[in-house]
C-alpha cells in the first residue's frame, strides 16, 4: 500500500474529518501541480436565480399580490453592480418588516464587492427536475449515470498523486474510478492532526506536555516497529508479499505532508461563528474552504467540493430561502478573504452552481418547485481568466431561457436565429475543460461531453 493510498484509506474510515481547518508556504508537490485550487461550490436542492443574479419582480403595486408573481419583490428595486443585475430582498425582509434581520449579509456587500471578477450564466437548461439528475448534470457536464464530477475528473487529471487531491463534502462527487475521493465530515477537527502526530494531543495545553510518552520513549516504539518490520521483510520470499510489506513500511515513514497541513490548520487563524453573526451555513462554508485552501498551500488538494443544503423550499419559501442565499454568498465571501490572507487569492477559481432553480411562480404553501432553467456564477484568477464584469445568457420575465448565438453569446430574444444554442451544463462544462486545460486528456476524451465548446471564458 502506498503513502497516498494509505492516507485515502483514512480519510474514508472516517478518520479525517471536516474541520474548521494555520502556516507554511508549501504550495508546489513533488507532482509539479502549482495550481489552481478549483472551488465548486453546490447550493443542494435548486436555489432560486431570480431572488439572485437572474432577478425578477413583480411590477408595481397593483401586481404585488398577483398569484402568477414570480417574486415578493418590486422590479424597480432590483440593483445593479457594474454590469451585473441582482435581486433585493423580499419584501418581508425590509426594515421593519417580520423578517427583517439585521445580522444576515447582503448581495449588496457580494455584488459590489465581486462584481468586476463574477461571470453571470443565465438561463442554463439543466433539462431536468429532478434532484439525482440536476446534480449530475451541473456536476458532471453530462446526464449519463458513472460520469466523473469535474473535481474529481481535474484532480485525475492534474495531479493524480496528491494524497488528498480531490476533497468532498457532498453533493454529486462521482469519481468513476479515477482518483478516490476524500469525503470530509462535521465529525471532529482535531482528526488530521490526531493522525499526523500520533503520539501528541491535538489539544494545546498550557499547563503540560501534549506528548503522551516523552519522546525518547515515542522513537523506542518507532524503532522497535521498524525492526520488528525488517525482519518481517527478511523473512519473506514471495516477492508480492515483500512488495507489500515494503510499500507498507514506506507508507508510514510519509506522514510529513498531512504534518504539513495539520500544522498549517492548527498555526493560522480561524474565524469564530460569532464572526458570522451565529450563520452556522456561512461558517461552515468558510470552514470546508479554508481546510481545502491549507491543504492546497501544502501541496496535498487540487480541488474541493463544497456543499450547503437547505435550498429546496417547497413552503415558505423567502422566510427559508432569502436567508440561505446570504449564508451563501457570505461563506464565499469568507472563502475568497481567507485565501486573500494566504496570499492564495489569485492561485483559486470558484464555481458556484446547484441541481436547477425554483419555479416562475409560488405554490399553495408559499413555496417554490422545481423549474429546469438556473444559473451558475463564476470567478477566475490571473491565470485561468474568465473575463468578468458580464453576463451570458438571459431569460424572460416568465423566467424561459432564450438561445444564445455560439459566437457572440447574444441572446435569440425575437427566436430568428438558426444557429442560436440552448445553454446547457455541458456547455459550460465543456468550457471548464478549456479552461483547465485538461480538455485534450484520454479521461476527458473517455468521458466526452455533448455539444460544442462556446467562448463562455475568452
Amino acid at each position: 500500500m502506498k503513502r497516498r493510498q494509505l492516507l485515502k484509506f483514512i480519510a474514508q474510515a472516517g478518520l479525517f474529518a471536516n474541520t474548521g481547518l494555520g502556516v507554511t508556504t508549501r504550495l508546489q508537490a513533488a507532482d509539479g501541480y502549482a495550481g489552481p485550487l478549483w472551488i465548486m461550490i453546490n447550493a443542494q436542492g435548486g436555489w432560486d436565480v431570480t431572488s439572485l443574479c437572474d432577478p425578477k419582480g413583480y411590477n408595481g403595486q397593483q401586481n404585488k399580490n398577483s398569484p402568477d408573481r414570480i417574486n415578493n419583490y418590486d422590479s424597480a428595486d432590483i440593483q445593479q453592480a457594474g454590469a451585473i443585475n441582482y435581486a433585493p430582498p423580499p419584501d418581508s425582509f425590509k426594515p421593519g418588516q417580520p423578517f427583517f434581520d439585521a445580522d444576515l449579509y447582503s448581495a449588496k456587500i457580494f455584488f459590489e464587492k465581486y462584481y468586476q471578477r463574477l461571470l453571470v450564466i443565465n438561463g442554463i437548461d439543466c433539462q431536468t427536475n429532478s434532484h439525482s439528475n440536476g446534480q449530475l448534470f451541473s456536476l458532471a457536464g453530462r446526464l449519463r449515470e458513472g460520469y466523473p464530477a469535474f473535481s474529481a475528473l481535474l484532480s485525475s487529471v492534474l495531479a493524480p498523486n496528491r494524497p488528498l487531491s480531490f476533497l468532498t463534502y457532498g453533493g454529486y462527487s462521482h469519481p468513476a474510478d479515477l482518483i478516490t475521493p476524500i469525503r470530509m465530515s462535521n465529525a471532529s477537527l482535531r482528526a488530521i492532526s490526531e493522525i499526523a502526530y500520533p503520539n501528541r494531543s491535538s489539544i494545546p495545553k498550557s499547563s503540560s506536555s501534549r506528548l503522551y510518552q516523552p519522546t525518547a520513549v515515542a522513537q523506542l516504539i518507532e524503532q522497535t516497529n521498524l525492526a520488528y518490520h525488517q525482519d518481517l521483510l527478511a523473512r519473506q520470499n514471495l516477492p508480492r508479499i515483500r512488495q507489500s510489506l515494503e510499500e507498507l513500511i514506506n507508507s508510514r515513514r510519509g506522514l510529513r505532508e498531512l504534518q504539513g497541513l495539520a500544522d498549517n490548520l492548527e498555526l493560522s487563524p480561524m474565524k469564530s461563528v460569532s464572526e458570522f453573526k451565529g450563520r452556522e451555513k456561512a461558517h461552515r462554508i468558510y470552514q470546508q474552504g479554508r481546510i481545502a485552501l491549507a491543504a492546497f498551500q501544502q501541496g496535498v488538494t487540487s480541488s474541493v467540493n463544497i456543499n450547503i443544503n437547505g435550498f429546496d423550499t417547497h413552503s415558505k419559501h423567502d422566510q427559508k430561502h432569502y436567508p440561505l442565499l446570504m449564508d451563501l454568498l457570505q461563506g464565499v465571501d469568507a472563502i475568497i478573504e481567507e485565501a486573500r490572507s494566504r496570499a492564495l487569492e489569485n492561485k483559486i477559481v470558484i464555481v458556484m452552481l446547484s441541481d436547477f432553480a425554483r419555479t416562475n411562480k409560488y405554490n399553495k404553501a408559499g413555496g417554490k418547485d422545481h423549474w429546469p432553467i438556473g444559473s451558475m456564477m463564476l470567478m477566475g484568477n490571473s491565470q485561468q481568466v474568465i473575463r468578468s464584469n458580464r453576463v451570458i445568457g438571459e431569460t424572460s420575465s416568465l423566467h424561459k431561457a432564450f438561445n444564445i448565438d455560439p459566437v457572440s453569446l447574444i441572446a435569440d430574444t425575437v427566436q430568428n436565429n438558426p444557429q442560436a444554442v440552448r445553454l446547457t451544463p455541458a456547455h459550460v462544462h465543456l468550457s471548464l475543460r478549456r479552461l483547465a486545460a485538461i480538455e485534450n486528456a484520454p479521461a476527458s476524451i473517455q468521458y466526452g461531453l455533448e455539444g460544442q465548446t462556446l467562448p463562455l471564458f475568452e
